[in-house]
């Protein structure tokens, strides 16, 4: 994974981090769920600044001073854009963090989790009967509704993904099913999806005629 102009060490650590998120996907696959931040963490992060420049005026900072700063100043923001920022910021200093490790300590195997216990993903409402009739055993159990939706939301991106990846019109069935389970959840039958489908085509349009918008650079 060591790309033109990266530097040994950090591209060590990145492709460790590159194995280790595909070693989550491969225990839970795609996952979704709300991001959980906002204002309600500002003072939390405040808190975290004060202490980070207390123990630097000291001599006394430490990385987990530095690493808490930017994961509270993270928690403390709701607008995608920003937050994301803050999040890179985060994971860039953890990144720095095990860096800063493998000097004073050489070299570190990272062994990624191999597995163990059940992967659960939301299937199909036939499957279980399915793996039954087919001679095995099909251990399952029923989502409450939170989890229900967050689910739903990963398997949409599951799903897609699936279609990006093969191009098959037959995956775009299964990111309707997963279409119509979503809009059951906010109270919308097809057809009321439908009728606001409509409504926006007959606003907006629909992207029959490939239209490409092409929008200056910059801010």
């Amino acid at each position: 994974m060591e790309d033109e102009g990266v530097a040994p060490a950090l591209a060590r650590v990145l492709a460790d981090v590159a194995a280790e998120r595909e070693a989550q996907d491969r225990m839970w696959g795609v996952q979704e769920f709300p991001d959980g931040s906002g204002p309600e963490f500002v003072e939390r992060a405040e808190e975290a600044k004060r202490e980070c420049s207390t123990a630097w005026e000291r001599g006394r900072l430490t990385w987990r001073h530095v690493l808490t700063e930017e994961f509270f100043e993270a928690l403390a923001e709701a607008e995608p854009d920003r937050l994301r920022a803050e999040l890179v910021q985060t994971a860039a200093v953890a990144v720095k963090w095990i860096e800063s490790l493998d000097r004073r300590h050489g070299g570190m195997v990272h062994r990624t989790k191999s597995g163990g216990g059940f992967t659960e993903k939301l299937v199909r409402d036939r499957i279980p009967q399915v793996i039954e009739e087919s001679g095995r055993r099909a251990e399952f159990r029923v989502a409450g509704l939170d989890e229900y939706r967050s689910r739903l939301r990963a398997k949409l991106y599951e799903e897609a993904g699936e279609y990006v990846a093969s191009g098959d019109p037959e995956e775009l069935a299964d990111v309707l099913e997963v279409v119509h389970a979503l809009a059951a959840v906010h109270r919308l039958t097809p057809d009321g999806l439908e009728a606001r489908r409509a409504d926006k085509a007959q606003r907006r349009g629909g992207f029959s005629e490939r239209i490409v918008l092409r929008l200056p650079e910059g801010p």
